[in-house]
């Protein structure tokens, strides 16, 4: 058996030799941290991939919207879930990786899903998004580092002039961890308010507003617009349907698209599959999670914040898409 290493992490294609046997492929899928609609998507992709290509091997690893590109990028894992404004900035090596270009990130496709910041109150907490920054003794709940939820809470920080430190000393509690951490805590009353991104409906956020009575609060249209054009992110609503428990109208906010990233170090054959059994299975795709109903093969390429891996890039061709 050859085994080829590539990077610091766990890529490892092997090939099992002798006449009449299939070829064993063994890659590595970075999804979303645990409880998040990322780990349900990649997990869900990771089994249709498996049960159509007999000898790939997927094995998915928890991550985040800002760590991923780095991983992927550094040969740590093959395949991982990404978002169009993180993607382009590492790259090109600017904003968070200023310095650090991410050259042989590449495309597989986009949008697998939209992801919407949700910012989440419960009933007795009066503060809004845009008046709650000013405020003291405030008990917040937002994921760890490296994911693009609490990316996202640095850049409204940092919008209003505030620091994790600030807050702090302004008697801010803040929970940090992964979706089913927070949901918990936002249930039992450890925090008041919720900062997170996920695919809709998410799961923890249905929790959530079932659990304790709250109420999905609009982003202000001037941090928004702010948002959108520093950063790339786009400007959205939930629709009224979304989360019945904790809304009654369109709730404005913005959004990021999932793209599916990988290095151009992978071979051409393993992408090829990846975007074959996914378009194939276009269908089947929300039946992973709702939100997956935003794919679309043909156009899953029309914009592209990276270069497209030529494997993927094969497949598009040979269907017309690009």
């Amino acid at each position: 058996m050859r085994m080829i290493t590539r990077g610091l992490g766990a890529f490892a294609l092997a090939a099992t030799l002798g006449v009449g046997t299939a070829q064993a492929q063994t890659i590595e899928f970075v999804a979303g941290q645990l409880g998040g609609g990322w780990y349900v998507m990649s997990t869900g992709m990771a089994k249709m991939m498996q049960d159509k290509n007999p000898g790939l091997t997927v094995k998915v690893v928890p991550g985040g919207g800002t760590a991923n590109p780095t991983k992927v990028e550094r040969g740590d894992s093959q395949l991982g879930m990404g978002l169009d404004i993180f993607a382009k900035a590492a790259h090109d090596g600017t904003g968070i990786y200023e310095g650090k270009p991410h050259k042989k990130l590449r495309m597989v496709g986009q949008s697998f899903s939209d992801n919407y910041l949700h910012f989440l109150r419960a009933a007795n907490a009066p503060e809004k998004l845009d008046t709650i920054m000013s405020k003291k003794d405030i008990k917040i709940g937002v994921t760890k580092a490296g994911s693009s939820d609490e990316m996202t809470y640095r850049f409204v920080m940092e919008h209003y002039g505030q620091s994790y430190d600030k807050l702090r000393g302004n008697g801010w509690k803040i929970v940090q961890g992964d979706y089913n951490e927070l949901a918990s805590a936002f249930k039992d009353g450890q925090v008041d308010y919720m900062f997170i991104v996920l695919g809709i409906p998410g799961a923890a956020v249905i929790d959530m507003s079932k659990g304790r009575k709250s109420e999905l609060m609009p982003w202000p249209t001037e941090l928004s617009s702010a948002l959108s054009k520093k950063y790339g992110y786009s400007v959205g609503a939930f629709p009224k349907t979304t989360y019945p428990d904790a809304q009654t109208a369109d709730v404005p906010t913005i959004i990021m698209a999932t793209t599916l990233m990988t290095s151009s170090d992978v071979p051409d054959d393993v992408i090829y599959k990846t975007i074959k059994t996914l378009c194939e299975g276009q269908a089947d795709l929300p039946k992973i999670h709702a939100s997956m109903d935003a794919f679309n093969c043909k156009t899953a390429v029309k914009t592209q914040p990276i270069p497209v891996h030529p494997g993927a890039a094969k497949y598009y061709k040979e269907k017309g898409y690009m």
